[in-house]
């Protein structure tokens, strides 16, 4: 059997490289359709993106990070429950997706966004398989089968919708393009689940009773739902009161923002049923790992928005050219909100752990009811800056109720030096802007004069370098 180490590495290792395939196929694909169908062009499909994964979640029904959590401490529920969930979800994405046509009609979207986000929603069903069958690749902590399924898909999608734009393809083009690929994913993951061991003997059959149920998938669903409304309410919201230009800015800074999102989305993912399998067996390691895991995040992250923020004209020159120059503001923002948003799912993943949902509920409602009141009014008065500023206040205070509820609750999350984390970050931001250098080099400097201050000051510390050496080297935590 494999080591907790060596498995952590493994799941880890898997989820970051098909998030980050996902995130740079993802990007070069943005990338080409902000410059050969503009602004509004983006705008159309981030919009269409946005709504999506809304529409995902609702599918979903918060099935999922409720049976990895308990399928990964009972194998042999697998069978039973990946039947009754697949056939819930996919009625679930049949009745999702006539709700998007019917609140669309209502909506004061235009007419061509309407019947792309119509399309896209085809794609649900596909999704429902797809969903219920990384389920049992999760709970089974079989990273790697999904990082292969992803990264596939992943490229197809990118080298069709090239092709789809080479040929003179509009957005309508491109969603179908999200709907066929979502149907070969579907189907590789039912061959591969039914080529593999997940399913065999013995297995239990259990009756399900469905209020039971919903009393406990109910606050995981609420809570998939609020998370990823929190990463996309200001896309749908900017729709309705900003249009689609302002969306398409807003939208070229907040792409950069989200590979930050979805690296801490997967990397807690990845760790997930590691620790919820660790509290339930060795609670030491289990507050080890997790603080481990917080403290080098936030490190990681609070340098990239430090000096992400110090060089972000040149890099959207770069790479959007000259007609996304208002959006260099919104990058700067927005870069501080990865890593609160760090702290808010690593809270929320200890939450769910722990068996308080409802706690968790909390952070997110704070979260994005801020957001919801506050995006529309700074939108509406500065544009797509004044989105980005509701974005990180909103974050701010969903971060400040996750130290709340950590402490209250004594988990895992311990900061060590936090006074002296944020001066160094300030301090770093400030050599990015002012270094009197190209920047590039600004870049290679800030990084290499952040690790040396780290270092000097303890807050990375040999003791750290052994413990990710014994995982390296298969051995215990």
């Amino acid at each position: 059997m494999q080591r907790t180490g060596r498995r952590i590495l493994i799941n880890t290792s898997a989820l970051a490289s098909s998030s980050l395939w996902r995130i740079a196929t993802s990007f070069a694909l943005q990338l080409v359709i902000a410059r050969a169908l503009g602004v509004t062009g983006l705008g159309q499909y981030t919009i269409a993106l946005a709504y999506l994964n809304v529409c995902q979640i609702l599918t979903e029904l918060g099935l999922p990070a409720m049976l990895v959590r308990d399928l990964a401490q009972m194998p042999w529920l697998r069978r039973s429950y990946y039947y009754r969930a697949l056939s819930i979800q996919i009625v679930a994405s049949l009745l999702v997706w006539g709700g998007l046509i019917a609140v669309t009609a209502l909506l004061p979207l235009p007419p061509a966004t309407r019947m792309i986000l119509w399309i896209v929603g085809a794609s649900l069903p596909f999704y429902a398989i797809t969903s219920a069958t990384q389920t049992l690749f999760q709970a089974g902590e079989r990273m790697e089968v999904v990082m292969g399924i992803e990264v596939l898909i992943n490229t197809a999608i990118l080298g069709i919708s090239l092709g789809v734009i080479q040929w003179g393809g509009t957005t309508y083009h491109l969603a179908m393009v999200l709907v066929i690929t979502q149907l070969i994913s579907a189907i590789l993951g039912v061959i591969l689940l039914a080529r593999s061991q997940l399913l065999a003997e013995p297995q239990t059959q259990v009756a399900w009773q469905w209020s039971m149920l919903w009393r406990r998938s109910g606050p995981f669903y609420v809570l998939a739902l609020a998370d990823v409304l929190l990463q996309r309410a200001d896309i749908v919201l900017l729709s309705i009161v900003a249009g689609e230009s302002v969306t398409g800015l807003y939208g070229a800074a907040y792409n950069l923002v989200r590979v930050a999102f979805k690296l801490v989305q997967n990397f807690w993912g990845a760790l997930y049923p590691t620790l919820s399998r660790l509290h339930h067996q060795v609670p030491v390691h289990y507050r080890r790992l997790g603080n481990f895991s917080l403290r080098y995040g936030l490190l990681t992250l609070l340098a990239a928005a430090a000096i992400g923020a110090g060089v972000a004209q040149d890099v959207l020159h770069l790479i959007y050219g000259a007609n996304y120059a208002e959006a260099v503001l919104v990058l700067q923002i927005l870069l501080w909100s990865a890593p609160i948003y760090l702290l808010e799912n690593f809270a929320q993943t200890l939450l769910m752990i722990e068996q308080r949902p409802l706690q968790s509920l909390l952070i997110t409602g704070l979260h994005l009811g801020v957001l919801v009141l506050l995006l529309p009014l700074l939108a509406t008065a500065l544009a797509a800056p004044g989105a980005a500023w509701a974005a990180l206040i909103a974050g701010g205070m969903g971060g400040l109720s996750s130290l709340y509820l950590l402490r209250r609750w004594r988990m895992p999350g311990a900061i060590t030096y936090p006074w002296l984390v944020l001066l160094l970050s300030g301090g770093t931001c400030l050599l990015a802007l002012w270094l009197p250098v190209t920047w590039p080099w600004r870049i290679l400097l800030c990084s290499l004069l952040y690790l040396l201050a780290a270092w000097s000051t303890r807050l990375v510390t040999p003791q750290d370098w052994q413990l990710v050496r014994r995982v390296v080297l298969n051995k215990e935590l």
